[in-house]
């Protein structure tokens, strides 16, 4: 009777955007929509930032700032082996046309 009468805590999902796969996932949608990326590309920079993001322990979006202000070289080559050129450039300077 006892044990009826405490609480019982399940273990729960945060959906606060703090997992890195989640936080890829809104970073790749946002760029997706930005840079009209193909299907493959998607999931290329989705499987990149993910990687990138649970090995430095930065999230997505710090290391895209990161490496648009030139902080994160090797991210950089990433981005470039997997956007084209012209993408690379609208991601890098969204002001330019």
């Amino acid at each position: 009777l006892g044990l009826m009468s405490q609480p019982i805590y399940a273990q729960q999902l945060r959906q606060d955007n703090s997992r890195p796969d989640e936080a890829a996932k809104i970073q790749v949608d946002q760029l997706s929509q930005n840079l009209n990326l193909e299907g493959a590309q998607q999931r290329a920079l989705f499987r990149a930032l993910v990687s990138e993001s649970t090995r430095s322990g930065q999230s997505p979006q710090q290391l895209l700032k990161a490496t648009r202000s030139d902080n994160n070289q090797a991210f950089a080559q990433t981005l470039k082996s997997i956007l084209s050129p012209e993408q690379f450039r609208k991601w890098k300077d969204p002001k330019k046309k």
